[in-house]
């Protein structure tokens, strides 16, 4: 079974006053994955990031990803919108940002399709700091046993 390291937007945007954001980019810029998918939060006019959210941050376009990646899917939303585009015969171990949005979306809907995974909470974070990253663990592992480690 193929392993596949699937980087959950960790992005420029996201780096956080903590530091976690470089720790998580240089796990990945280290691994040894046999492939590495990317995805990019980005945002428009007119977005439910606008309309629900009021959150109007990459209006302007996402920066380049500071690290390699073989594949990058850019998401509108909490998660990506058609999953058929990840091997369903793999493994994926999940870092990035943030724990209880995106992170948690992205393993929810594996989870749902039948995906082999892991999160990896240790390469895991929140820009909106060390709070909202605890809560969204907590999120985890209650609703995805055995899969976050």
């Amino acid at each position: 079974m193929k392993n596949i390291l699937l980087a959950v937007d960790v992005q420029p945007e996201f780096a956080d006053k903590d530091g976690q954001y470089q720790r998580i980019l240089d796990f990945i810029k280290n691994s040894e994955y046999e492939e590495i998918v990317a995805t990019q939060c980005v945002n428009e006019t007119g977005s439910p990031w606008i309309k629900y959210q009021n959150w109007r941050k990459l209006l302007d376009g996402a920066k380049p990803l500071e690290f390699k990646y073989d594949r990058i899917y850019e998401k509108k939303g909490y998660g990506l919108d058609d999953y058929s585009v990840l091997d369903k015969n793999a493994h994926y171990d999940i870092v990035g940002f943030n724990t209880g949005a995106c992170v948690l979306k992205v393993a929810l809907d594996l989870f749902d399709r039948g995906y082999d995974f892991n999160v990896l909470t240790s390469y895991c974070y929140s820009d909106s700091g060390a709070e909202h990253h605890e809560k969204g663990l907590w999120t985890l592992r209650n609703l995805l046993g055995s899969a976050v480690i």
